[in-house]
C-alpha cells in the first residue's frame, strides 16, 4: 500500500515529516520519509491511499497489561472465570479491543493459568488477528505479599523457592518475569512503603531470568525498593509511586526502563463506578500526587520511559482510552508530545525487545501504523482522533474515504462505542 499526503511521525523522537509517504509490502514497511524522496506511485489506484494530510504513527504500545483484570476487587482466592478456557477468551477479546485503541503490542506483566501465553501463541500462529503479545506468566510474590489474593500468583519463600519459581515460568514460554517486590493499593493491609522481598530473593529472581536471556519487571512502590531492584537488575521499574530526585537519576543512569502507570492513579471515578472497594479508592487518592511527582523526577532526570496503564489498554478514561489517557499525563509529567510518543513506540519496543521488529516506521519494520487526525507532536490529545490501524500490514480498521481494503475482524469487534467499558466481560 503506498499512503500518501499525509505527515509521519516515526517514533524515534526526530521532527514529523510534514509531506511524507510510507510504502508497506505484506507485512513490512519497505519506505517511509519524505515524499520528494519517495518511489514513484502505483498505477493501480486500489494500491495507493490518499490519507488526506492525517498524521501516521508506529502502533502503540501498553507494557503494563493485565487482560484477565476484573472489577471490583475480591480479597478472595477464586477464578472468577471459572475455566481456565473462558478466561483465555476473555483475555482474546480484551487483545482485540487494545487493537482498536491503535495498540498494536501488549506486554502482559500477571496472567493466570497461562491464559496470556496461549493467546499469544493463537496469535503468533497466525490462528487469530490480534495485537504483539509479550507474556510474564504468572505473578511470582512473596508469601502473603501483593497478589496473594488473586488466581493464579505463585507464592515463593527464600531466594531457592523464587529462583526455581522463575525457571519454571521461563520453562513455559514467558519472555519476562514480574515479580512484587512491594505491596501496593489493591490489598486492604498492604501499600507501596511495605517491603515484601529481600535483596536476596531479588537477585535469585533476575540471576534466573538472565541465564535465560530475560528480563525481570518489579511492581515497586517506594524509593527505597526502586534503588534496591536498581542494584539488583530489574530492567523494568513498574509504578515507582514513590520516587525521589536522586532515585530518579540512579535510574536514569542504569540499563533500565520506568513504566509509570499514571493512569491508574488517575482513575479514581472509574474505580469507583466498577464498585471498588472504599480502601482501595482512598489509597489511590493518597498516592496520585505523590505518583506524578515521581513521573516528574524520571522525566527531568531523563530516565527511560515506557508506557503502561495497569488498566484494561482500552478503559475509557477521561474521555480516551486508558493507553492515550497514559500519552498525555507523561506529558503532563513534562515530556514533550515527541517524546511521549517516543515513550509509547521507540522506548516501549527497546524495553520488550521487540525494536528490531516494531515501535517505529523504519524500512524493514513491521507495517504496525496507525492514523490520527491532527498533529499529536504538538497537541498530544490529538492522539485521540483515530482513524486506522495496521497490524502487521493488515487492516483492523479505517475511516479514511476511499480505502478499498477489507477489514480483518468483522462486528462485534466494530469500533468501540464511546464511553463503553469492557472490564466486565
Amino acid at each position: 500500500m503506498y499512503y500518501c499526503h499525509c505527515r509521519l511521525i516515526d517514533g524515534t523522537g526526530a521532527p514529523a515529516v510534514e509531506d511524507a509517504v510510507l510504502i508497506t509490502e505484506g507485512t513490512k514497511i519497505t519506505y517511509a520519509g519524505p515524499a520528494a524522496g519517495a518511489p514513484a506511485a502505483p498505477a493501480d489506484p486500489a494500491e495507493k491511499l490518499d490519507m488526506g494530510g492525517r498524521t501516521l504513527l508506529p502502533g502503540l504500545f501498553n507494557c503494563h497489561v493485565h487482560l484477565g483484570l476484573r472489577f471490583p476487587f475480591t480479597s478472595d482466592r477464586v477464578d472468577e472465570y471459572g475455566t481456565p478456557a473462558y478466561r483465555a477468551m476473555v483475555l482474546y477479546r480484551r487483545a482485540v479491543e487494545a487493537l482498536f485503541c491503535g495498540v498494536t503490542t501488549i506486554r502482559c506483566v500477571g496472567e493466570a493459568d497461562d491464559a496470556d501465553l496461549a493467546v499469544r501463541n493463537a496469535i503468533d500462529k497466525g490462528m487469530f488477528m490480534g495485537p504483539r503479545i509479550l507474556s510474564a506468566g504468572p505473578l511470582i510474590i512473596a508469601k502473603g505479599g501483593h497478589g496473594s489474593e488473586d488466581w493464579g500468583t505463585v507464592e515463593c519463600t527464600g531466594p531457592e523457592e523464587f529462583a526455581r519459581e522463575t525457571w519454571a515460568v521461563l520453562a513455559r514460554g514467558a519472555d519476562l518475569v514480574k515479580i512484587c517486590v512491594t505491596g501496593g493499593m489493591a490489598g486492604e493491609h498492604e501499600g507501596a512503603h511495605t517491603m515484601q522481598m529481600t535483596e536476596e530473593e531479588i537477585r535469585a529472581v533476575t540471576a534466573a531470568a538472565a541465564e535465560q536471556g530475560r528480563i525481570v519487571a518489579g511492581h515497586i512502590g517506594n524509593d527505597e525498593a526502586v534503588r534496591m531492584a536498581l542494584r539488583c537488575g530489574v530492567r523494568s521499574i513498574e509504578h515507582g509511586y514513590v520516587m525521589g530526585k536522586e532515585t530518579a537519576k540512579m535510574l536514569a543512569d542504569s540499563p533500565a526502563f520506568y513504566v509509570p502507570t499514571l493512569a491508574v492513579s488517575a482513575s479514581v471515578d472509574y474505580l469507583e463506578k466498577h464498585g471498588n472497594p472504599r480502601y482501595h479508592i482512598e489509597k489511590i487518592r493518597a498516592i496520585g500526587k505523590r505518583h506524578m511527582q515521581s513521573a516528574v523526577h524520571a522525566a527531568e532526570a531523563g530516565a527511560k520511559i515506557a508506557v503502561g496503564t495497569d488498566l484494561l489498554p482500552s478503559d475509557p478514561l477521561d474521555g480516551t482510552n486508558a493507553t492515550v489517557r497514559e500519552t498525555e499525563l507523561l506529558c503532563e509529567a513534562g515530556l514533550s508530545p515527541l517524546e511521549a510518543i517516543r515513550a509509547a513506540t521507540e522506548n516501549s519496543a527497546k524495553l520488550c525487545g521487540v525494536d528490531g521488529v516494531t515501535g517505529t516506521l523504519e524500512a524493514g519494520k513491521e507495517a504496525d501504523i496507525i492514523a490520527v487526525s491532527g498533529c499529536p507532536d504538538r497537541e498530544i490529545s490529538d492522539l485521540r482522533n483515530l482513524g486506522m490501524v495496521v497490524r502487521g500490514g493488515s487492516l483492523v480498521f479505517s475511516e479514511i474515504t476511499g480505502d478499498p481494503r477489507p477489514r480483518l475482524l468483522p462486528l462485534p469487534f466494530g469500533k468501540i462505542p464511546e464511553g463503553a467499558s469492557f472490564i466486565d466481560w
